[in-house]
């Protein structure tokens, strides 16, 4: 069987009424080589990985979406049990209270009409939460189990997670050594992403832009992309070649992939890595 990997769907998958089923896309298991030589400190040096097959959602995990979990589970994110979110404006990012997944970037209230935009606002907590709701839904093991802060992972479970590191380079690559671009697609990046040369400062409803070979959307771009892993920017030097690497065992922060509406075309680039804490949240971050 297929290892499933968050954002995923599997077939009864029990959605409140008129919630879509997230479009899922099967990427092939095998070998590729991770990391970019003329690339950033962490994202050297280039390394074998071997994966198995799994799936992932064809795009971000939307506002309508979000809501389904949030307002059926009666989970409150980080944001409304903390103190807000980072909201932009002209004169940059700062810390607005009462903001969360229900608000745009720049802090105002999504419409009934935005339901195809990306949830922003999430923190890696809420997005491991969303994971276990669905795999409740759907009759699979749950991969995450909380005590307080601290959460544990079982990766061989069948359940919804976060994908690694590894497998969201993998899908962006579309399974390419070496890959075809820099970015996720073939194409120049105005046409795979929305990133600051284009977006107008803002987000954009998920799958307007081009898809990569394999049919997975906005992976360049839109809003960055939680990863399972936690960050070490020295890990690939101290990785093997290995099946289904799962990031470092221990840290402090985890890793975001993918870049935003809100950066330049090098944080786009499918090998560029960034981290943040585990329970920050911005108008610039989502998941799939």
């Amino acid at each position: 069987m297929k290892k499933i990997v968050a954002f995923l769907c599997v077939a009864g998958l029990a959605l409140p009424a008129g919630v879509a089923q997230p479009e899922m896309v099967p990427v092939p298991g095998g070998g590729f080589v991770m990391g970019f030589a003329r690339g950033d400190a962490d994202e050297k040096p280039l390394h074998a990985v071997e994966l198995d097959s799994f799936l992932i959602s064809a795009t971000e995990v939307t506002v309508a979406q979000y809501r389904a979990f949030a307002e059926s589970s009666a989970y409150r994110s980080n944001a409304e049990t903390g103190d807000g979110s980072y909201t932009w404006d002209s004169l940059g990012w700062h810390k607005m209270e009462g903001l969360h997944w229900r608000h745009s970037e720049t802090g105002r209230l999504r419409s009934a009409g935005e339901d195809r935009y990306p949830v922003l606002h999430v923190s890696w907590y809420d997005a491991v939460h969303y994971c276990n709701w669905l795999s409740e839904n759907a009759g699979l093991k749950a991969v995450y189990t909380f005590q307080g802060d601290s959460v544990s992972a079982d990766l061989t479970a069948e359940g919804f997670r976060l994908p690694t590191e590894a497998e969201w380079e993998c899908a962006a690559a579309e399974g390419q050594t070496p890959p075809k671009s820099i970015y996720a697609g073939v194409g120049n990046l105005g046409v795979l992403a929305w990133y600051s040369g284009n977006s107008g400062k803002r987000a954009h409803p998920v799958a307007q832009k081009k898809a990569n070979a394999l049919g997975i959307y906005d992976l360049s771009g839109n809003v960055w992309e939680w990863c399972h892993d936690w960050y070490d920017e020295r890990y690939y030097e101290k990785s093997a070649r290995a099946g289904n690497p799962g990031g470092p065992a221990h840290g402090e922060m985890r890793v975001l992939r993918g870049g935003s509406w809100n950066n330049s075309g090098k944080h786009c680039r499918i090998a560029n890595r960034t981290s943040r804490y585990p329970d920050f949240r911005d108008g610039s971050v989502g998941f799939r």
